[in-house]
């Protein structure tokens, strides 16, 4: 096939962008499939998971903390209904009775106090406890936004470069000649289908050519396509 130099350097030009293509593609592909941020993602879940708990955990302690207030308050008011009953009785023995019930109360009163304070304390750690979790989680929201945010910028970034490629894929490939178009597409399809010939090596396999085939592709006209003996691609010398 007879191509000018111009064209085989053009068609060299053409297979850059299209490797440049390519490299861009993947690297989208890559920032859109969300792997970056699968590490990040899960932790945002476990810390999710663990507000959830911490906050159960501080639930079931207020519960508990509510009841343990509701029967102290029913000690207090039947110890105030107690000594009512006591000043007003003019019976010695219904005294003593009170009395004695006096006192089992204050003993369930002081046993109920020292409860809702060691419930007091519970409570004040699970509430630690959850604070620390919300400020662990705010952290990695922040971190996963701020690294979406930068990831949604670059796929931008790129997805606009990759337009202008394109384009500019369009234009040089309509400066190429049918033939040696249709033969570039072709040998595309199967891998490197261009690449320029440096002293012995090819460009697109990095295979260096032996001495017989050299010849035979420097004994070819400036203007014949030639093609490496081992992955057949179009050669530029």
């Amino acid at each position: 096939m007879k191509a000018s130099e111009i064209q085989q350097a053009d068609l060299l030009s053409l297979s850059n962008l299209d490797l440049e293509i390519t490299r861009t593609r993947v690297a989208i592909a890559a920032l859109t499939s969300g792997e970056a941020f699968a590490a990040l993602r899960q932790s945002q879940r476990d810390a999710a998971a663990s507000l959830i708990e911490s906050r159960n955990q501080l639930d079931s302690v207020e519960l508990e903390l509510s009841r343990a207030e509701a029967d102290l308050k029913l000690v207090e008011q039947r110890i105030d209904k107690d000594n009512q009953r006591l000043n007003q009785t003019s019976s010695s023995k219904d005294a003593q009775g009170i009395q004695a019930e006096l006192e089992t109360l204050k003993k369930r009163k002081s046993d109920l106090e020292d409860f809702e304070l060691s419930i007091l304390e519970r409570k004040e750690q699970a509430e630690a406890a959850y604070q620390v979790i919300i400020h662990d989680k705010k952290l990695i929201d922040d971190e996963l936004a701020t690294k979406e945010s930068e990831n949604e910028a670059q796929i931008i970034k790129l997805r606009s470069g990759l337009d202008l490629l394109t384009q500019q894929r369009n234009q040089q490939a309509s400066r190429i000649q049918s033939d040696l178009l249709e033969l570039y597409e072709k040998k595309s399809s199967r891998g490197l289908a261009i690449g320029r010939l440096v002293n012995r090596e090819c460009g697109a396999c990095r295979i260096t050519i032996g001495a017989t085939a050299l010849a035979e592709i420097s004994g070819l006209a400036r203007d014949e396509v030639a093609t490496c003996p081992d992955c057949q691609a179009i050669l530029v010398r």
